[in-house]
This record gives structure tokens, C-alpha cells and sequence, in this order.
């Protein structure tokens, strides 16, 4: 049996397909495309808005975030099976950084290596991890 449920959230801005959401600091249950290193609470579902949108949601639509553990996500730059993955500042997916002073959030784990611009799966296992100093 599966307990785990999304959250109802609505959109508070444009949301494409495939990205990272976060929740809206601005409105009580809403949510936004994340920006770039955001704690984010899921993904985005492949489906777009209309037949004739290439948005998943606008501001006020309902925003349907994947169920389950293992989701689909666009990667903004190439991506290693492997890598912790994290939000960039367009919602996409990136490697986040191994090394510096600041705490990654990341979202989870590539299960398969990906080139920029192509849908890609990722373990997801989100956690704010602190680099390495370098």
C-alpha cells in the first residue's frame, strides 16, 4: 500500500513541464517553478496545460506534481548516473557542486546519464548537503 501523497498545490506562476516546484513563500498552498539551489518538494508531471500550451501550469491551475520515488526530470546540463542532482535557476536539473562554502539542495540521485535538454530519470531523495571545502 502506497501512503504517500502530493501536495494540492496551485501554480503562482508558469511551470513547465518536467521541473523542479517549490512552494510559494508569497501564498498559502502554492506552488512556483524553482529557482536555482531551492529546497524543492517535487517535480512537475510531463503533461501540458492545453493542446495548444508547452506549460504544465499557469498561474492558478493546478499543479500535478510525479508521484512516487523515481520521476523525470529535464536536465539543464550534462548529467552523470550517479550525481546528486539539484534545481538550476530555470527549474531544470544540474549536478550540483562538490566543493565551496555553500549548502546544496539537492533533490536526488541521476539513475541514468543524461546530455542537456533530454528527459532523464532521478532516484528521488531530496537533502541539503554541505561540499567538501576546497
Amino acid at each position: 500500500m502506497n501512503n504517500q501523497q502530493s501536495p494540492n498545490l496551485a501554480a503562482g506562476g508558469t511551470i513547465r513541464p518536467y521541473r523542479f516546484v517549490k512552494v510559494s513563500t508569497a501564498a498559502d498552498n502554492t506552488g512556483l517553478e524553482a529557482d536555482a539551489n531551492e529546497v524543492c518538494c517535487g517535480v512537475a508531471a510531463g503533461s501540458t496545460r492545453q493542446f495548444d500550451s508547452a506549460n504544465h501550469a499557469e498561474s492558478g491551475d493546478s499543479i500535478t506534481l510525479q508521484p512516487g520515488n523515481i520521476v523525470m526530470i529535464e536536465a539543464a546540463g550534462a548529467i552523470t548516473r550517479g550525481s546528486r542532482i539539484k534545481s538550476d535557476a530555470n527549474g531544470a536539473g544540474v549536478v550540483a557542486l562538490g566543493t565551496g562554502t555553500t549548502t546544496q539542495y539537492t533533490a536526488g540521485i541521476a539513475l541514468e546519464t543524461a546530455a542537456s535538454g533530454t528527459i532523464t530519470r532521478m532516484l528521488w531523495q531530496p537533502s541539503a548537503d554541505r561540499p567538501a571545502l576546497s
